[in-house]
């Protein structure tokens, strides 16, 4: 299959930055990311128009066109930082790792994957989330990232080495289902990103005082397979040290009908999820459609 040129040209740029910012020392990386994500949305403006309109819609107390914009470009000086912090995961070790990340709740993963039926860990597009395999990799836990595949295979392939360079496996949305039920039969960790936009097939949320169209498949594997669910969040701290909590597993009651319970899990996980992003709004991947997909009366 023949591929655009430009893909190759946006592969090997992004395999330079990467060999870069591993020659630089971590705090000269972390002012080269904010000044990345900065130009990003001052002069390149990708996706500018849709983090505005996200913001505007979810913060509608944020009156002024200039809190907007701040907001939005503290929001692309964080992204900024995420890709230079994935760029250096290849000299990242646990005792590289204990010195910028602090984790609380381990015990509830160790305690859930004791029961033998696997256990999944929801998160989402916030704060520094692709740590969340690295640091569960690198304190002992058999982890599975499922993630979905980049347009551009070149990058794809380059962003997976990373994730997974220091032990994750990384199972992708294109694979086949059977390697979701396998993983959670083995005891492994599933690890998902929830927020993302689920289509005409996903279930409608409230979510930032929209209905957000939510993919409802992670709670129906866990209900099929009875594995516990958990959610953990990675915050970035001022100084760019992170938090990383993993809660106790989720607790909803399962009777009634299958479909019912799929959706009263959906919206625990969205409203712990929003209570994050309200706490830290510019720490969310709001260039992101979420809100692509419409209720039915309203498209």
């Amino acid at each position: 299959m023949k591929h655009p040129v430009r893909y190759r040209l946006e592969y090997f740029l992004a395999l330079g930055l990467s060999g870069l910012v591993r020659c630089l020392p971590p705090g000269l990386g972390q002012w080269c990311g904010a000044a990345l994500g900065q130009v990003t949305f001052s002069i390149l403006r990708l996706r500018r128009r849709v983090t505005l309109e996200n913001l505007k819609a979810a913060f509608p107390e944020l009156t002024g066109r200039r809190e907007l914009v701040r907001l939005g470009a503290r929001c692309y000086r964080h992204l900024g930082k995420n890709v230079v912090e994935v760029c250096r995961f290849p000299k990242l070790n646990r005792e590289r790792l204990a010195e910028v990340v602090e984790i609380r709740g381990l015990e509830h993963l160790r305690k859930a994957l004791g029961e033998g039926r696997g256990a999944i860990l929801l998160s989402g597009h916030f704060g520094a989330w692709d740590w969340i395999g690295a640091a569960l990799a690198l304190n002992g836990f058999a982890v599975d990232l499922f993630a979905r595949s980049q347009k551009n295979p070149f990058f794809d392939d380059l962003l997976i080495r990373h994730r997974s360079w220091l032990g994750a496996n990384i199972l992708l949305t294109s694979g086949t289902p059977r390697a979701i039920l396998r993983s959670l039969r083995q005891n492994r960790l599933l690890a998902i990103l929830a927020d993302q936009d689920g289509g005409r097939k996903g279930i409608f949320i409230p979510f930032m005082g929209r209905p957000a169209s939510t993919a409802p498949g992670v709670a129906r594997i866990a209900l099929r397979t009875g594995s516990p669910i958990l959610m953990g969040f990675f915050v970035r701290q001022p100084d760019d040290r992170h938090l990383f909590v993993i809660e106790p597993p989720m607790r909803v009651d399962r009777s009634g009908d299958t479909e019912e319970v799929v959706r009263r899990i959906l919206e625990v996980y969205t409203r712990k999820l929003e209570e994050q992003i309200r706490a830290h709004p510019h720490q969310w991947f709001w260039p992101h459609r979420r809100w692509k997909t419409q209720p039915p009366q309203e498209r």
